[in-house]
């Protein structure tokens, strides 16, 4: 029995890292967001590229891609998606037709403020609870990782 205890302690220790808790966090907002999103017929994914098209005058998803982490031919499904439902319209670029801008429709418009307000509220709930000091020494570290994260990532490159 102590043996059990032990082994199950010393595995809560070994995942208690910071980036297993930021994983795990990601995890449990991701799927809030698209249980929320799935009551609008979205999914976290559609929210998330609704909320980094210029409402107007459009992205190209060249330059959408990077800000979701992903590369331009993988949106290829989300903006069919969005494309089906009228939520988007694609443009070809006059000087480059290689390139292809994102608009956003009327019914597009409306999902992205939807979508920006339920980031909001849930931003807002976090600062109710946990204060804006709090929030701003989260931010502060969470950014320093970041930096670190970025700095040790050139170093490997190199």
């Amino acid at each position: 029995m102590f043996f059990l205890y032990v082994c199950v302690v010393m595995a809560k220790q070994h995942t208690e890292t910071i980036d297993s808790k930021l994983k795990s966090a990601w995890q449990i907002i991701s799927r809030m967001y698209n249980a929320e999103a799935a009551q609008y017929g979205g999914s976290i994914a559609i929210g998330h590229f609704l909320l980094n098209i210029d409402s107007h005058e459009g992205s190209y998803a060249s330059d959408i891609a990077p800000k979701l982490g992903m590369e331009s031919t993988s949106l290829s499904r989300i903006i069919k998606t969005l494309e089906d439902d009228k939520q988007i319209v694609r443009k070809a670029d006059k000087a480059d037709k290689r390139k292809v801008k994102i608009l956003l429709t009327q019914k597009g418009k409306e999902n992205k403020e939807l979508a920006k307000n339920i980031v909001r509220n849930f931003n807002t709930e976090i600062e109710t609870k946990l204060g804006k000091t709090k929030i701003d020494d989260f931010l502060k570290t969470i950014n320093e990782i970041i930096q670190l994260a970025e700095e040790r990532n050139k170093l490997i490159k190199q």
